[in-house]
């Protein structure tokens, strides 16, 4: 005997567009919830042109993308999805983890998954040091999404932390704003920022620095140059 769902309270839908709209999936979920829109939800996002903060890294990644196209057994496709990833990546570290990123995983696997060479792919992101990090992304699509290990060919062992981190991403998410952590003047020769928004940042880098160590650190230190290089001389 199936027991009957009670249908949800408006308060309900609000809390959960309110949650949509923290993970930039506002859109996509007003679309197919048949309810308005919460003003000012983002867009799922566009890979663009992806970079990294490690100056060694991100010269690797320029390689990558400059090569690529040139040879003879290239995957544009490939490409596109290394760069996903590393903008994935690199939300996550400087932001926190939303699940608009992931989601954007997943959806070029399910679209055009059959066009991407994973060995290529593999290459790339050890290059990169991005392995772990990938792993945990490709996890959580798999413990939170739906997803089977045979869609995600670059995954070898399911991160045990995964559906850890992506509760609490969605329970407690972290919202860090680049103004936030800008240094000002306060008295005198004196400067001080946002102690919450620092101790919230730090955080997050720890929470995964197991997983991209090297970017971890070069994220922080590009934080505090942009933070130090909006003081006035």
């Amino acid at each position: 005997m199936s027991e009957d769902i009670e249908p949800m309270s408006k308060y309900k839908w609000n809390v959960l567009a309110k949650l949509a709209e923290t993970h930039g999936l506002g859109e996509y979920f007003a679309d197919r919830a048949d309810i308005p829109a919460v003003g000012g939800l983002q867009n799922l996002p566009d890979a663009g042109f992806s970079r990294m903060q490690n100056l060694l890294l991100n010269s690797r990644l320029k390689k990558i993308r400059k090569s690529e196209p040139l040879s003879d057994d290239s995957s544009i496709e490939t490409l596109n999805f290394l760069d996903i990833i590393v903008q994935t990546t690199q939300t996550i570290l400087t932001n926190g983890l939303h699940f608009a990123n992931i989601v954007r995983i997943g959806a070029f696997l399910r679209h055009d998954g059959d066009k991407i060479d994973f060995i290529k792919l593999e290459n790339w992101l050890n290059r990169l040091q991005l392995t772990k990090i990938a792993q945990l992304e490709a996890s959580i699509l798999i413990k939170t999404l739906g997803f089977e290990k045979d869609e995600i060919p670059f995954i070898k062992d399911i991160t045990p932390k995964a559906y850890e981190l992506a509760l609490e991403a969605l329970d407690a998410p972290i919202v860090i704003k680049q103004d936030e952590w800008q240094f000002h003047h306060s008295s005198g020769v004196f400067v001080s920022n946002n102690s919450k928004a620092m101790k919230k940042t730090f955080r997050n880098y720890k929470k995964y620095f197991f997983y991209a160590p090297v970017e971890v650190m070069s994220c922080c230190v590009h934080r505090f140059e942009n933070s130090i290089s909006t003081l006035e001389e």
